[in-house]
């Protein structure tokens, strides 16, 4: 999401950003996450507003899950989406002085309310700064999304396969 925040000309993108910590007088909500070392999944300035820095923070659920099977599915995304607000928003409001937007998904590919309103403003930002069109804009980061969603999941299921390179051998021996 960083990568996209960045084509679309947002400046100052940053991902996993220390929050500030919270001062002593706001009360916020029991469920809010109030501790010291609380990270925003991206942040990005001039997203919604000139020098307002915008928060995002992801959530993937699996909608098929058993504990989920009775729920319609945009109820779970508005559930989710209110977890997300309710954990970050106050905090990010008036201790980072931002915006917070929840970027809610299922494993399915499908995306909230507040997600689709972030896609669609770095889409128009990506199609007005390149010429092209809105709507092949619009595809092609949802189809971007959809595979780094895939990718996680995977990674998530089997673990990382990547080889690890190893930069210096020092104090190894060769045996020919």
């Amino acid at each position: 999401m960083a990568e996209i925040c960045s084509y679309a000309g947002l400046k100052g993108v940053e991902t996993e950003k220390l929050l500030l910590p919270c001062p002593d007088g706001i009360h916020f909500h029991p469920s809010a996450n109030t501790a010291p070392d609380a990270r925003m999944d991206v942040v990005a300035l001039d997203m919604w507003r000139k020098m307002q820095l915008a928060h995002m923070d992801v959530r993937i659920f699996h909608a098929n899950s058993p504990s989920y099977i009775d729920t319609p599915l945009d109820q779970l995304y508005r559930r989710n989406e209110a977890s997300k607000k309710q954990s970050y928003g106050k905090r990010v409001r008036e201790v980072e002085g931002g915006a917070f937007s929840p970027l809610v998904m299922n494993t399915a590919g499908g995306i909230a309310i507040e997600f689709e309103k972030v896609l669609k403003t770095l889409s128009h930002r990506i199609s007005t700064r390149t010429g092209e069109p809105y709507s092949e804009v619009m595809a092609h980061l949802r189809t971007r999304l959809r595979f780094s969603l895939l990718r996680s999941c995977l990674i998530a299921l089997r673990g990382n396969r990547r080889k690890i390179a190893i930069t210096s051998l020092t104090n190894t021996e060769l045996v020919t």
